[in-house]
């Protein structure tokens, strides 16, 4: 039987680089990204040889909840730290300070592991990201934008690049696109780029449902466009609703998106075995 890891595996320490604060609510993202990759790699380890974790916006590594002392791992120090690691990490980073903190926590804490480093958007490096993945290789892609303002064909181009690539995807459209509808209801928004169409708004228009939430809709609409390049279309119940501590106000969708429904029950058993288990530390 697979043991979900301990909570403690979430937190780090002050290492006097660059730790940027973050929301209460990253806590759950994380330990919830922490027991996935936890699951998955181990679940793959024997069945692929060779396992590829990206990660598109891999920020500097570390955070801090504002107000509290406690340092957590970020996504790509939480996945150099499973008990299976990955053969080979990709990571991406556009801000040039997180970029370098990344880059030496990563450089002098995992100089064994297997690592590309990519400074600069992810969407500028597709054909490195791609040439880095082997054909024959299983690839889970973190994909965690500060908004909606990513390109799902990028998204489709490099699931081509390997017989099976997952994508784990934020999809800030409760935190991005349900506070902006109308500026996104305007033909030529990013909302048409991350969802792939610009079709959506008709359907949003002759929705039979007036009171149909505009996130939702968003989500299924997304999910509608990674089926078209033969994933499995994520239903809403399976996608995690991060939402804020105070006021359990919806921020955003954690989603997995995959070609084999393994991938989904894997998803679940992660989900179940993240519940907070939260450990208040005030400076």
């Amino acid at each position: 039987m697979m043991l979900p890891m301990k909570n403690e595996t979430l937190f780090g320490e002050d290492d006097g680089l660059l730790i940027p604060d973050v929301g209460p609510w990253t806590e759950d993202k994380f330990s919830l990204i922490r027991n996935y990759c936890q699951i998955f790699s181990s679940a793959m380890k024997n069945k692929w040889p060779t396992r590829i974790y990206i990660d598109l916006y891999a920020g500097s590594g570390l955070c801090r909840i504002k107000g509290r002392a406690q340092v957590l791992l970020g996504s790509p120090l939480i996945a150099l730290s499973v008990d299976a690691p990955f053969n080979r990490y990709i990571f991406c980073e556009d801000a040039p300070e997180r970029f370098s903190a990344l880059k030496a926590r990563v450089k002098r804490n995992y100089a064994d592991r297997e690592l590309l480093l990519i400074p600069g958007k992810f969407k500028e490096h597709i054909d490195e990201i791609c040439s880095a993945i082997p054909s024959n290789s299983l690839a889970l892609c973190f994909v965690d934008p500060f908004g909606c303002d990513f390109d799902i064909e990028n998204l489709k181009t490099i699931s081509k690049c390997a017989r099976g690539v997952d994508f784990l995807c934020l999809l800030a459209l409760q935190m991005d696109a349900k506070r902006n509808i109308q500026h996104y209801m305007k033909p030529g928004s990013k909302i048409d780029r991350m969802i792939g169409n610009t079709t959506w708004r008709a359907r949003w228009n002759n929705r039979s449902d007036h009171h149909e939430d505009f996130a939702k809709f968003l989500a299924s609409e997304f999910a509608q466009s990674m089926s078209e390049v033969g994933y499995l279309e994520t239903p809403l119940h399976m996608m995690e609703e991060v939402k804020t501590h105070d006021k359990s106000v919806p921020l955003y969708y954690l989603a997995i998106f995959a070609k084999h429904s393994l991938a989904f029950d894997l998803w679940k058993k992660a989900r179940i075995s993240s519940s907070p288990q939260r450990e208040f530390t005030f400076e």
